[in-house]
């Protein structure tokens, strides 16, 4: 006891807590949590072993290393996550995306290509590593939802069209997907009808599991099925594809080297794939957080997936992300914390190292019928459809980032989502509304005059609010806009007066645009007024701007600003009289 108290008084102690969130949960761990935590991790272990062997084939590295990536997501995830839902561990999307990248840096099946598999790992994981202890948790943000969406929806239907020919039981030619599609169709006489029909019957196996009996992972079933067809009927004399020997022990870790020229193609890919990552695994662990009312640490979140992603790379597994079907089979299974991925990652583990090489006659058509049954729900079009009701921009955006993946490739795809996010960010920005001001019938409010017909304007001078920060790409379009509106008055101003209190900061280019106005509206006998905050007046007291805009004419509020413009006015009339 004297221990424990003497560590938890250690200055060092809210640091460690701070780091490994795990610490401070597991010391509050409620037992009545443990066995639905138990059957939670038992779940998540029938459907993350078939998950993790089919998304290893789909990324091109060996099955057990599909197992080792699962293990390392949900072992270190846990530990270090402050959510106490989200669930990090091999998926469709990273093993594809690996698949893009490594493939044009390795040949297949080859040693270097599962050390370029492993690399990315370890690249994206130090990215993340590294953006969580410089607080850039705030990136998540700067993929809209609708990219994400589209990208997501293309890169499933890409992902269904990729698996088709284990279903089929022939190979389809490269390309992009329509190309690989149309590849397919023209070879179907080539169909392994015995293939075909495995494949088909553990679709419906799957589904059919799925919607009747739920609490029962259909994935597993169905690779248990079809393990036991092969060994029992020998079908893999009769053409069936399987996966054939697979190593079984602990993994040992291992820093995976690479050329310089590998190095960086990994370098720039892995930029993106983290940005993907980021927003799509901190956004789903907001919503668990936001639904289950406790706080989330978005630096923290990225800290425990760079560590898993670094854990996966070392121990030769590939890129890990959030899994949003485990997550939602884990919260659907009862977990109450991440104790029940705890229980998964030892039972997966376990699997690898003991019991991996019972997998060897798991036919390949029943691992492209779990891919296919695991990605089919993130083609959302209902959401896609709510865009299109909703905000047809949005909708175009989303259209966009799916046809990125569709007709080009998924790195292609990947790069029009983060376009696509920025040049959403600019759009919506770009021209904030102007809405001009006056005083309600108390005398102690402004309001919106064209919204409050009751709202009169302050005589000879023009109030106008910027819904929206000024930044380089919009000051010119704020001043215009202000301009304009001096002209749609019609009658003499003494001043103008903006309001900025919605920005934070004045860049460069922002003050030389108010400067720009401020001289304009100099030539035309106006003054103009700032409402800015108090540290932006600091800063533009220090910039040219203060040779058109006096110091108290950068004020703190609109009544400021209207009492200063008045004492000015009676000043110069008191002038013109002396």
């Amino acid at each position: 006891m004297q221990f424990t108290q003497r560590v938890t008084s250690s200055p060092y102690w809210p640091k460690i807590v701070r780091y490994v969130p795990s610490i401070a949960w597991l010391a509050q761990y409620d037992r009545a949590w443990l066995r639905p935590d138990l059957i939670a991790g038992m779940t998540l272990w029938g459907v993350g072993v078939p998950s993790a062997l089919a998304y290893a084939q789909m990324a091109g590295v060996s099955p057990v290393a599909g197992l080792y990536a699962a293990f390392c997501g949900l072992f270190f995830y846990s530990l270090l996550a402050t959510s106490r839902h989200l669930k990090v561990t091999a998926s469709s999307t990273m093993a594809v995306m690996s698949a893009s990248l490594v493939g044009a840096l390795a040949l297949p099946n080859s040693a270097a290509y599962f050390t370029a598999s492993a690399a990315l790992a370890l690249i994206v994981g130090i990215m993340l590593l590294l953006a969580g202890i410089a607080r850039l948790g705030v990136i998540a943000d700067f993929l809209s939802k609708p990219v994400v969406t589209g990208f997501v929806f293309g890169l499933a239907i890409s992902i269904i069209i990729g698996q088709l020919p284990k279903l089929l039981g022939y190979k389809s030619g490269g390309g992009n997907s329509f190309q690989q599609l149309y590849s397919l169709l023209v070879n179907l006489d080539q169909t392994s009808w015995l293939t075909l029909a495995l494949g088909v019957a553990s679709l419906v196996l799957i589904f059919g599991m799925r919607r009747f009996y739920p609490k029962i992972p259909g994935a597993l079933v169905a690779l248990v099925a079809g393990i036991l067809l092969v060994t029992v009927f020998k079908l893999d004399e009769y053409g069936v594809a399987v996966v054939g020997p697979v190593a079984t022990g602990f993994p040992t870790p291992t820093i995976p080297w690479v050329s310089l020229d590998v190095f960086l193609s990994l370098f720039v890919g892995a930029v993106g794939i983290v940005f993907l990552a980021v927003g799509e695994s901190i956004g789903t662990a907001r919503a668990f957080a936001v639904r289950n009312h406790y706080p989330l640490d978005a630096d923290q979140e990225l800290i425990a997936m760079g560590v898993a992603n670094m854990g996966s790379g070392l121990l030769q597994g590939f890129t890990v992300d959030a899994s949003l079907s485990t997550t939602a089979t884990s919260d659907a299974a009862g977990a109450k914390s991440q104790v029940s991925s705890l229980v998964a990652a030892g039972m997966i583990i376990l699997t690898a190292a003991f019991l991996a090489n019972l997998f060897s006659n798991l036919p390949d058509a029943v691992l492209g019928a779990i891919v296919i049954a695991s990605v089919v729900k993130l083609i959302d079009y209902k959401e896609m459809a709510r865009y299109r009701h909703e905000r047809r921009v949005d909708f175009w955006l989303a259209c966009l980032a799916a046809a990125g993946v569709l007709f080009a490739s998924v790195l292609i795809g990947l790069l029009v989502a983060v376009v696509m996010s920025l040049v959403a960010i600019i759009y919506q920005t770009r021209r904030p509304r102007l809405a001009s001001l006056g005083l309600t019938p108390d005398g102690k409010t402004f309001a919106d005059i064209q919204q409050y017909p009751n709202v009169r304007q302050v005589p000879g001078v023009l109030i106008v609010r910027l819904n929206g920060p000024v930044y380089f790409y919009n000051v010119n379009q704020m001043s215009a806009d202000v301009l304009a509106a001096v002209t749609a008055v019609g009658e003499d101003l003494d001043a103008v007066v903006v309001d900025l209190r919605a920005t934070a900061r004045v860049d460069i280019s922002s003050s030389d645009g108010l400067t720009e106005l401020a001289d304009e509206l100099k030539r035309k006998g106006i003054a103009l007024y700032l409402v800015v905050i108090e540290h932006v007046r600091r800063r533009l007291l220090l910039r040219p701007l203060a040779q058109y805009v006096d110091g108290d004419h950068l004020v703190l509020g609109l009544h400021q600003a209207v009492d200063a413009i008045g004492a000015a006015i009676a000043a110069d009339a008191r002038k013109q009289a002396a």
